[in-house]
């Protein structure tokens, strides 16, 4: 008879401690899932011309970080997503796989210490041969100094009462931008301290990305000349480009 009752209190300690770990692991993915949602909240609801005040902003992101959302091997696509969060503009690095589902993802602060709009300045007159790269999707990717330097230049200059208009594609805010892993690929591949995402307004009036690589804090930029490093662009703007949503 003991042996009944010792059975039957083990059998509801089981249970108990069962129902009490699935509540824990619920409660950690609702705050994880919350985190989430607020990080894009807050981007999609801010009063950007908070954040963005005509002033230069890159965020650093080491090779590590890269080569940490490429180690899946399912990835279809690398996302630069960006969030606000403790009022603080962020960009995540996020790696998805053909049905969106988030494989790896990395946090990003914005460096201070890093400027680039001179430093792209002195490069306007320099070519990146684009024939060295072989790879015709990386190749479409390749951004001209002269036009980086517009970019961040027009970003620099950028009124912020029409910030919404440059971070809206038909009236709806613009969550993430994209490139294929195989660009990523080539960006770790250049061996640089960091590769910085930098903010700029392209040709369209359209918030976008400027991509270059960079060792201690300076630009390592590959030209007709020597070097090892174009810069980077024509990321897809979800929206419009969203697929896999």
């Amino acid at each position: 008879m003991k042996i009944k009752h010792f059975t039957r209190a083990f059998i509801v300690f089981g249970l108990l401690l069962f129902v009490s770990c699935n509540e824990e692991e619920t409660a950690v993915e609702t705050v994880e899932q919350s985190t989430e949602d607020l990080f894009a909240k807050n981007w999609q609801e801010a009063d950007l011309s908070k954040f963005f005040t005509g002033e230069e902003m890159n965020y650093p992101i080491s090779n590590k970080q890269l080569k940490n959302v490429l180690n899946h091997k399912d990835v279809y696509q690398i996302r630069f997503v960006p969030g606000i969060l403790n009022n603080e503009l962020l960009v995540k690095v996020v790696s998805i796989d053909a049905t969106g589902k988030v494989l790896a993802e990395e946090l990003v602060k914005q460096s201070k210490d890093l400027t680039l709009h001179n430093q792209l300045e002195k490069l306007r007159t320099s070519d990146f041969d684009k024939e060295t790269i072989t790879d015709s999707m990386v190749s479409k990717h390749i951004l001209p100094f002269n036009d980086a330097a517009n970019y961040l230049n027009s970003w620099m200059q950028k009124s912020s009462l029409y910030i919404d208009e440059m971070t809206s594609y038909n009236g709806m805010r613009i969550r993430h931008f994209a490139l294929e892993p195989v660009v990523i690929k080539h960006m770790i591949a250049l061996e640089s301290d960091t590769i910085s995402l930098s903010w700029g307004i392209n040709s369209e009036k359209k918030l976008t990305t400027v991509f270059v690589p960079i060792t201690n804090n300076h630009i390592k930029a590959a030209t007709k000349n020597g070097g090892n490093g174009p810069a980077y662009d024509f990321t897809l703007p979800c929206p419009t480009a969203c697929d896999p949503d």
